[in-house]
């Protein structure tokens, strides 16, 4: 095996196992919440924890990789319904579902990890990035005449939280409520009639450069 195929297999094993523990990380943490072991988390990857801290040094490391990764998905959303030629409420709809799909599993790592998580440059520059992204998407929608005026971005997405939150409860026994609630804020985001907005939507202050997901 010459040195740089040797490389190339060294280097996909590496993303694999950085896939596999992300993936456990975030199962982990749901279920148990963020002070799960590392023992733990390699046991799911099915790796050793000498694997685990050289990929993620702290706990730290491997609770902001996983909400990036997890940014990084809905963005890819985002982007994925942007490349169409139009862009209506249902499109903004099939966007809320399906990130809210992809959240709703992790709602209680979500709920923790925001808590605990210590500011970082990279992740706050996803999470600006995305509200950038989302906030392009919502205005060609309203420039349609699709979706009411007075919302943004930002709106969006505390609406994809909020009715992901119901999936937190221990007690909640139906994993799919959220869906109830996405469809009857889908149905408040039509234009025509509608309630004004007494308070100012939230603004993100700093300057919209958006740049594309850098998963791995």
């Amino acid at each position: 095996m010459s040195a740089a195929v040797a490389d190339l297999a060294q280097r996909s094993d590496a993303q694999r196992n950085r896939r596999l523990l992300l993936e456990a990380a975030a199962a982990a943490f749901a279920e148990r919440g963020i002070d799960v072991p590392a023992e733990e988390i390699a046991r799911r990857a099915g790796v050793a924890k000498g694997t685990l801290f050289r990929h993620f040094p702290t706990k730290e490391d491997l609770v902001a990789a996983v909400l990036t990764d997890r940014i990084g998905q809905v963005r890819e959303l985002v982007a994925e319904i942007a490349a169409r030629e139009e862009v209506s409420l249902t499109a903004i709809a099939e966007l809320m579902e399906r990130a809210a799909e992809l959240i709703a599993a992790d709602r209680s790592f979500f709920d923790a990890a925001m808590g605990e998580a210590k500011p970082r440059p990279g992740l706050h520059a996803d999470k600006l990035a995305f509200e950038c992204e989302l906030g392009a998407l919502l205005a060609r929608a309203q420039a349609g005449g699709h979706v009411r005026s007075d919302v943004v971005g930002a709106d969006i997405a505390m609406l994809i939280a909020a009715a992901t939150s119901t999936c937190a409860l221990p007690q909640n026994l139906r994993p799919d409520l959220w869906r109830r609630y996405i469809a009857l804020m889908v149905d408040a985001l039509r234009p025509g009639e509608t309630t004004t907005l007494n308070v100012p939507a939230p603004e993100i202050t700093e300057p919209c450069h958006p740049a594309p997901s850098e998963r791995r």
